[in-house]
């Protein structure tokens, strides 16, 4: 098997950047291995991190983030040395109900094996993403009723 080169690498992860930008899950998921392990700093208001086994339950979860949001993000820059990439992300989040919004930049930590993503790693600014999500969810509970029957007196 050839060795995976800096440019390969980066084509893998920046095709599955742009999947994930046209919210095509499985275009994004080709480029993922079946045992792939998925970790994020973010994951909790008490600092335990988020992690996923499986593309199965990878799936599943960036189908919950798309049915909510619409997302975009893009490389800005990328190393790769043996087998692992290092790249500094771009992105915004816009929930699709209160049109709330979050831009900003995290870190991914991916490890290859083959032409494959075995494990992405995401480092987040927690405190931000927590309180957006805290925002979307106060506004989401303080929406007003559905629209009653105002012809019962």
């Amino acid at each position: 098997m050839r060795k995976l080169d800096e440019l390969t690498a980066r084509s893998l992860l920046e095709q599955a950047h742009d999947a994930w930008c046209r919210a095509d899950i499985e275009s994004l998921l080709c480029h993922f291995s079946e045992d792939f392990i998925y970790w994020c700093n973010a994951g909790s208001l008490d600092g335990v991190p988020y992690i996923i086994e499986g593309k199965a339950d990878y799936r599943t979860f960036l189908r919950s983030i798309v049915s909510v949001a619409e997302s975009r993000s893009v490389i800005d820059s990328f190393v790769f040395e043996d087998g692992v990439g290092r790249a500094r992300i771009e992105a915004y989040i816009k929930h699709r109900r209160t049109g709330h919004s979050l831009s900003g930049t995290y870190r991914q930590v991916v490890t290859y094996r083959g032409r494959k993503i075995v494990r992405c790693e995401e480092y987040h600014d927690a405190a931000k993403m927590a309180a957006f999500w805290r925002m979307v969810k106060c506004e989401e509970a303080h929406e007003a009723p559905a629209h009653q029957d105002d012809t019962k007196q």
